[in-house]
């Protein structure tokens, strides 16, 4: 165990060695001086501030002699979508937008009492039971109209749309002489 520490450690070593080595070679800084005094007198400021006019003026672009590019209409908008796919048919011009319907009913019919010319429903619409009479309104939203043996005429009132209940019979699971024996 302890050999195998030391030789890693030797490899370790002689790796840092070698790329101090490499490094010095690349410098190409043999002498051991300081960086700060490596530096050529060329790359001084001061010579930087005494440009002739002269080289100034050959240096200069003659911006009159260039000219602006001008692009082929053949070109067309080079920045437009591409696509590979074939574009979508045009819709047919007999189709029109459909009006908007009415949701579909979520009532639950649970059954009806009729006693004498007066008629009342229950409805069930999600946890809430209503007993609604023909003519009254639902939260704003429907209004009972019409009550029959096999269906329930409810209007939508944002729309004004009628839209039918099936009562399935008439009964909702239990027959009248069921509910004669439950009272």
């Amino acid at each position: 165990m302890k050999r195998l520490r030391q030789g890693r450690t030797l490899w370790l070593g002689g790796a840092l060695l070698a790329t101090l080595l490499a490094a010095q070679w690349v410098s190409g800084n043999d002498s051991g001086t300081d960086w700060q005094q490596a530096v050529p007198a060329e790359r001084s400021p001061r010579k930087r501030l005494h440009i002739d006019t002269e080289e100034n003026e050959v240096e200069q672009l003659h911006l009159e002699r260039l000219e602006r590019r001008k692009f082929s209409s053949q070109a067309g908008d080079i920045f437009s979508r591409q696509s590979w796919a074939p574009p979508l048919p045009p819709p047919p011009p007999s189709m029109k937008p459909q009006p908007p319907s009415p949701p579909p009913l979520q009532f639950r019919y649970l059954g009806k009492v009729m006693e004498g010319g007066d008629t009342q429903v229950f409805l069930a619409l999600a946890e809430r039971n209503y007993i609604v009479k023909p003519g009254e309104n639902i939260n704003g939203q429907y209004r009972m109209d019409e009550v029959s043996d096999e269906n329930i005429t409810f209007t939508y009132l944002p729309l004004n749309a009628k839209q039918m209940l099936s009562t399935a019979g008439g009964t909702a699971g239990n027959t009248p002489s069921e509910w004669e024996n439950t009272l």
